[in-house]
């Protein structure tokens, strides 16, 4: 019999997904569902508006360490997160629930703390906390659901990019996967590096006006990199039955992370995930416009191709360059 650890999280969506769709007997969805599972947040229609709705969890021991977050960064985190798949889709975060799963022995103040960082964010994004649910647990962990709205149609989607279409990010990749190194293993890196990669792990920046700014200008294929650019970029060809060719030396990287990994900052900024920052596609045509787009700073990193799902990445000399690792996935990263 399968388990968990034997197929990828995304194969086992899949298998739900058509658990769902034999039983309940049908393979469309309603009329006032815009956008279900497969995305980065479900898209519903509410009137006149549209409803974003996305959910994560953060689980001691899988997406963060006892003992190297502080509470209200963890806070934060856990909220950033689903306001940055609210952004993908060219939303804006309104309302949210939080359930915590707690062990006898959490503080109190350790949970004040969260709901602190929960507040910065608010205090910053906007959007506000109405409910939620708190549970025993053996393990700690914070779960939120988040309702996000959007007056615009189509939203961004993973499965609109086009043959031709150039591939284009948001900001700088690769400093939380720095982060997380510095955290689990010895590095020779300096104070200043370390704070600056701890800080793009701990306190991502959810890219909520850059969504609505792309979704204003006409772009319709987007999602957060949340898994890694690589295997983000593949969900986006999958979704849409293209290819990409990417430029290695286009992707943003920033000074310290090439400092610090001289050797290693390509795989950080490929693979390594939790950078939060906007994957989206656009007909060339839109560049200009896009360029002169007040809140929106981006870099071309490539270009989609009519290969279905088949990903490069390229060097300056155009040789293809592989790696190891894919990107992130739950069940092929225990622990």
């Amino acid at each position: 019999m399968t388990d968990v650890s034997s197929i990828s999280e995304f194969e086992l969506i899949r298998r739900l997904e058509e658990t769902l769709e034999t039983e309940l007997g049908f393979n469309q969805p309603a009329s006032d569902i815009i956008q279900a599972i497969g995305d980065d947040a479900a898209i519903i229609q509410a009137g006149k508006h549209l409803q974003v709705i996305t959910t994560d969890t953060m689980v001691e021991g899988v997406h963060f360490i006892e003992g190297t977050i502080g509470m209200r960064d963890l806070g934060w985190k856990s909220l950033a997160v689903n306001y940055s798949d609210i952004a993908a889709m060219g939303g804006v975060p309104s309302h949210s629930l939080i359930t915590l799963g707690l062990p006898p022995y959490t503080r109190v103040k350790d949970l004040e703390d969260v709901y602190k960082g929960f507040a910065d964010l608010i205090k910053e994004f906007g959007g506000a906390i109405v409910g939620g649910d708190i549970v025993r647990s053996d393990i700690f962990f914070v779960s939120v659901t988040a309702v996000g709205k959007s007056t615009s149609t189509p939203v961004l989607r993973r499965d609109a990019a086009n043959n031709g279409d150039l591939i284009a990010v948001t900001g700088p990749l690769g400093c939380s996967a720095a982060g997380l190194k510095s955290l689990t293993s010895t590095v020779n890196i300096t104070a200043d590096q370390k704070s600056h990669f701890l800080t793009a792990h701990f306190k991502p920046i959810p890219r909520v006006k850059q969504g609505i700014a792309l979704i204003e200008n006409g772009v319709v294929a987007s999602m957060d990199i949340s898994d890694g650019l690589l295997a983000d970029i593949k969900k986006i060809c999958d979704a849409s039955e293209v290819g990409a060719n990417l430029q290695l030396d286009l992707v943003p990287v920033d000074f310290y992370l090439k400092e610090a990994w001289e050797e290693r900052w390509d795989e950080f900024a490929v693979t390594g995930g939790e950078d939060y920052e906007l994957l989206f596609t656009f007909n060339a045509n839109s560049l200009n416009r896009l360029n002169s787009t007040e809140d929106l700073d981006f870099t071309v990193i490539g270009e989609i191709t009519g290969e279905k799902g088949v990903v490069r990445i390229l060097d300056s000399d155009g040789a293809q360059v592989d790696f190891n690792s894919g990107g992130w996935d739950h069940f092929q990263h225990p622990g």
